[in-house]
């Protein structure tokens, strides 16, 4: 079975929390591995964390901007 499947069949028969503990732990173990430093990694995330400030800000734009339309159809 080839690594994806492996981790597919991981992620489904594992609860979210364990499952996000072991990918967290095995991206650092992947990218301390490939060169990256602690700063790095701390980058990382930091951006990581931008990004999904800004799709979650993008969301909630447009799901208000939704409802604005509704009210003013309806």
């Amino acid at each position: 079975m080839s690594r994806r499947g492996n981790l597919d069949m991981i992620m489904k028969n594992m609860d979210s929390s364990r499952a996000t503990k072991i990918l967290a732990k095995t991206l650092y173990k992947e990218l301390m591995n490939n060169g990256f430093s602690n700063k790095d990694i701390i980058n990382f995330s930091k951006e990581m964390l931008d990004f999904m400030a800004a799709e979650m800000r993008k969301s909630s734009t447009t799901e208000a901007s939704d409802k604005k339309d509704r009210l003013l159809i309806g």
